[in-house]
Parts: structure tokens; sequence; C-alpha cells
């Protein structure tokens, strides 16, 4: 299944006789919440009309920002819970963990929604989410609240999903993220099932930028400017096994990052996701 990163970002970026810092309070998500609830969508084809558990430990050896890789050499770990009911009703519990920064436990995430197909071939999966994050660190203006809408078209081997959403609590902001995945069966037997699925995807975001503008000797002035652009493009190739109530699955994520206005630098980069999941019948 698709896991996505949410990093916020603080930078300061001197270009020119500019100055261009981006608040923390304004947040850059690649997609969503680090296995956020829209992951759970990804079991509804297969599973029965029942009750179910569903547990996972994501780990990232890498961290950016939104695309962005600013230097800072650390991994990150996100565990969750999630359940979901036979009327595609689910609950999910998750926290992340930043081995750089301080305290190491950054965030907590409740979050509850519906799905549901929205015609008889289901080939139309129509979802909505509400989270609510709980920080270690209190920053001015930060969202807690958020609020996602997803639409998402599957025929065979094929896959798009369009997911909006609205953040809301601080410096409200919103973001637009398409994915496009072929799945590919690899080996499929009655113990295991192995699949590769690549994926490219697309994040834009809204984002605030103030800019410390030169007025006169001496005298400059703050200018914010209010950007909703595209921020990221993300290539990504897993390989996913299946065995049981298992799940494993290690992704490598090629990330290709479009400059903000005055952001100058940037570079394309990558990093390696594994998860390990398991799924409780009730």
């Amino acid at each position: 299944m698709r896991k996505a990163t949410l990093l916020f970002v603080m930078i300061s970026a001197l270009c020119t006789a500019q100055e261009v810092e981006l608040s923390e309070a304004d947040v850059i998500l690649d997609d969503l919440f680090v296995s956020d609830s829209l992951d759970v969508l990804e079991l509804f084809d297969k599973l029965k009309k029942q009750d179910y558990l569903y547990t996972t430990v994501i780990y990232n050896n890498k961290t950016l920002f939104s695309g962005r890789d600013f230097g800072v050499n650390q991994y990150s770990m996100f565990p969750s819970i999630s359940y979901i009911d036979g009327d595609n009703f689910f609950l999910n519990l998750n926290a992340g963990y930043y081995s750089g920064v301080n305290p190491t436990w950054d965030f907590v995430t409740l979050s509850g929604g519906y799905s549901n197909y929205l015609n008889k071939r289901k080939t139309l999966l129509a979802s909505g989410v509400y989270s609510y994050s709980s920080y270690s660190q209190d920053v001015a203006d930060l969202n807690n609240h958020r609020l996602t809408a997803g639409l998402s078209f599957r025929k065979k081997w094929f896959r798009n999903t369009l997911t909006l959403g609205y953040l809301f609590g601080g410096a409200s902001s919103t973001f637009v993220s398409n994915n496009t995945y072929i799945s590919i069966d690899i080996l499929d037997t009655k113990l295991f099932d192995i699949s590769l699925r690549p994926r490219i995807g697309f994040f834009w975001g809204n984002q605030t930028v103030s800019e410390l503008v030169f007025i006169r000797p001496r005298q400059f002035e703050y200018v914010n400017t209010n950007y909703f652009q595209l921020l990221n493009t993300e290539v990504g190739i897993p390989v996913e096994l299946d065995f049981g109530n298992w799940d494993v699955e290690i992704e490598y994520t090629f990330n290709s990052p479009k400059a903000l206005p005055s952001e100058e630098g940037l570079k394309n980069s990558g990093f390696i996701l594994l998860s390990l999941g398991y799924l409780i019948e009730l």
C-alpha cells in the first residue's frame, strides 16, 4: 500500500537582494499524513463484510521536505493501527518518530472516515476523512485539523486517485494530489503473492512566502504572497509481498521538486521505504 510523508518546513533562502522564509505554520505535504487513514482504502477490494484491525510500521531511511533535501540526516518511523468495520467506516491512530528531532516523537494523529463505491461495477471509489493531530511542540498558527476527500478510479491493473485536502485550525491551507498506479503480478501462489506497482504522483500545495523586500536604503519591508502551485513530482517503484495476513513492502521513491519563487538550488533526490503490516479479523 502506498504511504506518504508529512513534513513541516522552516526554510531560509537568499536570492539576490531578497530573503525568503517559509513559516512552520504553512504545512507542506507530499500526499497525506504518514500512514493516513486513506491508506486503509487499499484493503477494501480484498476484505469481506466484517470488522478488522490493521496494524502497520513504516520506516523511511531518509527524511525529505516535500521532495526537498536540505541535508537533514535522519530516519523516520510511523506506527499505526486502524479499525475497519463491515460498512466501510474506519478509524486510524498513528504517530511519527524522527531521529533528528527533539523530542523524537513529533506528532500523534487520529483520523476517521467513510468510503464507498459510486457504481455497481465498483470502478469508482469515493472517500472522506477528518483528522486531528497533536504535536509535541506548540507552534503558532499550526493546522491541527484536516478534511480530505478522495476519488479513485480502478479497472483491472490500472488505478488513478485524486485527493483534495483542506487544513485549518491555524493558518489554513489547501492541497491537491494525483497518483497513477499500474499493478503487475510477478508471482501468485497459494502461500504468497508478489507484485510490482510503479507509481507517478503529483502534489500541488498552498504556501505563503514572506519576502524581505528592499524599499530604500536601510529600510526593508516584509511582503506576504500566497502561492498555489506544483511542489513535487514523485516516481515510486514498490515491491509488495502478501502472505496470509501479513503485508511487506519495499519501495524506492524518486522526487523531483519544483521551486517556489526565489527558491534556488533544488536537487532531485530519493529515499527507501519499508513497511510491515498485519491484518486481524474480528
